[in-house]
């Protein structure tokens, strides 16, 4: 089984515990109720390392799917993670599932203020509390596979020049079953094939040095908000790729990339142009806005014949 490298840090603690039988102290925190629920509980503990790496989840109405993307948090081979856990307001029962989650592993972090920001101010808020020498994110209606935080992690440490590392992914149906393998992460990477073609889609590591020198997730580019990092990120560090399948991307009805892809292309679009002026390019070359249609074929609704 792949596991995490234990770190020189982590070497220390251990000996420590094992020989003074240190166990650090617990700090509880209460937060006022908020919008009728509950206080939230915090734990945290003082003295003991930090975690390895920091998983963002920006969390909104995803009470059916949310259970199997924590899960795929507690089934990592590398076990030295921290779950961020952001309510953005949902109405259903999400955050209940949260708040059960965090009750019983304090690696996950029940965040939010019980108000809808939207994803992108999210992640900003969410990354700003993260603790890890690495980053990521999962949506919260999306999965992991088993190996994805230890691969990736042996990625960016056998390359320590690297301020990314990511994977492929293949795309899942709302029951789970495989539809196939994702095409984006299929295109080679480079640094100017990204201005017009989003491969570092999923599943993305970041060292968080490098995701806070070029500002982190900005939380004005709603709808491409990753694209808008990663292209960021393109600029200043090198991207390593590892062709494996580590993450599983959600098709369903009621996503935020279904319902409003208009506005991601157009945000999309926006991203690439900002990057375009940052490189020094724009004097010499444009970008015009392409559109993919996709013909979808799907079984017609029979009609019942009233009695």
């Amino acid at each position: 089984m792949t596991t995490c490298p234990l770190r020189r840090t982590e070497q220390m603690v251990v000996a420590w515990n094992t020989l003074g039988f240190w166990l650090g102290s617990i700090v509880f925190s209460v937060e006022p109720a908020i919008w009728g629920r509950a206080p939230r509980l915090q734990a945290g503990w003082t003295g003991m390392a930090s975690p390895l790496v920091s998983i963002a989840m920006p969390i909104f109405n995803t009470e059916r799917f949310l259970p199997a993307a924590l899960d795929s948090l507690l089934a990592q081979t590398c076990s030295d993670w921290e779950a961020l856990l952001w309510d953005d307001g949902s109405s259903d029962g999400s955050f209940r599932i949260a708040a059960d989650y965090a009750a019983r592993d304090p690696r996950f972090r029940l965040l939010g203020d019980g108000r809808n920001h939207g994803q992108a101010p999210a992640l900003a808020k969410t990354l700003a509390q993260a603790r890890g020498a690495y980053c990521g994110t999962l949506d919260s209606d999306d999965a992991l596979e088993p190996q994805a935080l230890a691969a990736l992690l042996a990625l960016l440490q056998a390359q320590p020049a690297l301020g990314m590392g990511y994977s492929q992914y293949v795309e899942i149906d709302e029951a789970g079953n495989v539809l196939g393998p994702g095409r984006r992460s299929l295109t080679p990477y480079s640094p100017a094939g990204l201005l017009v073609e989003f491969m570092t889609f999923q599943f993305r590591l970041v060292r968080a040095d490098a995701y806070r020198a070029v500002g982190g997730f900005d939380p004005a580019a709603a709808y491409a908000e990753d694209y808008d990092l990663c292209l960021r990120l393109s600029e200043r560090y090198p991207v390593g790729h590892l062709p494996q399948p580590l993450y599983r991307y959600r098709i369903r009805r009621g996503s935020i990339s279904q319902s409003s892809r208009l506005r991601q292309v157009q945000a999309s679009f926006a991203a690439a142009q900002r990057a375009l002026r940052r490189r020094g390019l724009d004097r010499e070359q444009a970008l015009s806005l392409g559109l993919r249609a996709r013909h979808v074929l799907r079984p017609k609704a029979i009609a019942v014949p009233a009695p």
